[in-house]
């Protein structure tokens, strides 16, 4: 099946906003949104989130829970614009620092939250997962890119899905991209007490050979993580968990222990 590709109109939503209202008419079951101030961009701006709360939050109002960030993929709609989650390289899209100065603190101070934090993405999520684990891991327990568009060179992305980013420069698309950051910080990477895990279909042979890399470079970084090709899946996160069985959640059970 080919590739979802937006039209001129959709495009510039995704790249652009910052704000997308929850449509619970066509949207997931179970979600709700909220808004948070993106001060890094300057002020009287904002972004947006959709959040999950499990059962009980709202009747034990003693419990403290901790936190998944699930990051998305780059052709969808989003909660932000389309920018690998790292800062565009001309300052206008600050999606990193927005992230890790902005919304994660909004979490913590909104939500009873107990100091555990996990993040994964799929696809461009995958991608930015394992970049802001890589800079920030610190602040995580456990990462978990699935599929993650780690391709090496900025020509095997379609222009319209990483210009607004990189501008079509390689190397500040190199500097930011995790197999840069695992050689750059392995020592730091190394003595990190952080659950990875890194998952793919095994028919997505498209990233098949980089997610191979990126293992290679996490083992050789001492980096301990469960590596899975599912069989029978391809570039799709649905099939991919379903894949793993029990364990697609047990891999968050152990890792906020």
């Amino acid at each position: 099946m080919p590739p979802y590709l937006p039209t001129p109109e959709e495009l510039d939503r995704m790249n652009n906003e910052w704000v997308e209202p929850y449509d619970p008419e066509n949207g997931p079951k179970n979600i709700e949104d909220g808004i948070y101030e993106t001060t890094v961009r300057g002020q009287d701006t904002q972004g947006s989130y959709w959040y999950h709360l499990p059962p009980g939050y709202n009747t034990n109002t003693t419990q403290t829970y901790p936190v998944l960030i699930w990051l998305h993929g780059g052709m969808s709609r989003a909660t932000l614009p389309v920018g690998w989650y790292l800062n565009s390289i001309d300052g206008k899209f600050p999606i990193e620092d927005v992230v890790i100065q902005n919304f994660i603190p909004h979490i913590d101070s909104t939500f009873r939250t107990n100091g555990k934090r996990g993040i994964e993405g799929f696809s461009m999520g995958g991608y930015g997962a394992a970049h802001l684990d890589c800079r920030y891991n610190e602040l995580f327990h456990g990462v978990s890119p699935i599929a993650p568009a780690i391709l090496p060179s900025l020509d095997n992305e379609p222009k319209e899905r990483v210009w607004d980013t990189f501008r079509g420069d390689q190397g500040y698309y190199d500097l930011n991209h995790p197999a840069h950051l695992l050689r750059e910080k392995k020592e730091q990477v190394k003595s990190a007490t952080i659950r990875v895990r890194l998952l793919s279909g095994g028919d997505d042979t498209r990233l098949t050979e980089a997610i191979q890399l990126l293992s290679k470079l996490m083992a050789d970084a001492g980096v301990e993580h469960y590596r899975k090709d599912v069989l029978g899946a391809g570039h799709e996160y649905d099939l991919i968990l379903q894949g793993l069985g029990d364990d697609a959640y047990g891999f968050w059970k152990d890792a906020f222990e």
